[in-house]
């Protein structure tokens, strides 16, 4: 497990990615996706070394981060690289997590599966699958 990149909930990307690139020098990693499963666009940012955050705007009320961009927006979760989604979300639950939203595939990672959930103690973790499942 590798962690992949940080989300943070913002009303706009356009004007959250200038304010990443003018206080913090981060540049564009992506493109912007908007992925209807989520209801969500979503933009990647990158330092000079590697480390990534990704911005989050909801594009409609029952979005899934709507809510917390209602309580002001700001750090949502971490995301972590697995190799085995389903089981990793399977030993989260396990171990007291609870499942946020089931694997599904994201439009900003070419169709890899993502999975949410929550530990109690830690806070909302996205799980992104390695590879795409055949």
């Amino acid at each position: 497990m590798k962690l992949h990149h940080v989300g943070i909930v913002t009303e706009n990307l356009e004007s959250a990615g200038a304010a990443y690139a003018r206080s913090l020098g981060l540049m564009p990693d992506s493109e912007i996706f908007h992925d209807p499963i989520q209801k969500v666009r979503v933009q990647f940012w990158r330092d000079e070394e590697t480390s990534l955050v990704e911005l989050i705007e909801p594009t409609a009320p029952d979005s899934p981060v709507w809510p917390a961009l209602k309580r002001g927006g700001g750090l949502n979760h971490l995301c972590y690289e697995v190799d085995d989604i389903v089981r990793q979300v399977e030993d989260a639950v396990a171990g007291g997590a609870i499942l946020a939203a089931a694997p599904a595939p994201a439009v900003a990672f070419s169709g890899r599966l993502i999975a949410f959930v929550y530990f109690f103690k830690i806070g909302l973790i996205e799980f992104v699958e390695r590879a795409v499942r055949p």
